[in-house]
């Protein structure tokens, strides 16, 4: 029971249409290989135990490919 003994309402949970997007933009050709090539590198980086790689590059282009994604479909989801 809420203040004065009404019944509580469930709160709908909110769910960020940035978050859920990026979920589904990951999932789109161009970002699965971009994802696939920053695991080989990152794989390759954790089994040396001295180099300066840094996988910057396979990053920035996986976070590339899933906000272009994201940017084409985000706006038509806000009010």
């Amino acid at each position: 029971m809420g203040q004065r003994g009404e019944p509580e309402e469930e709160e709908e949970e909110l769910v960020d249409p940035l978050t859920t997007l990026r979920e589904q933009c990951e999932q789109i050709e161009q970002c699965v290989k971009a994802r696939e090539r920053l695991e080989v590198c990152n794989e390759r980086v954790s089994s040396r135990s001295q180099t300066e790689e840094q996988c910057t590059e396979e990053l920035f282009d996986f976070l590339h490919a899933r906000d272009h994604c994201v940017a084409h479909k985000l706006f038509s989801k806000l009010k």
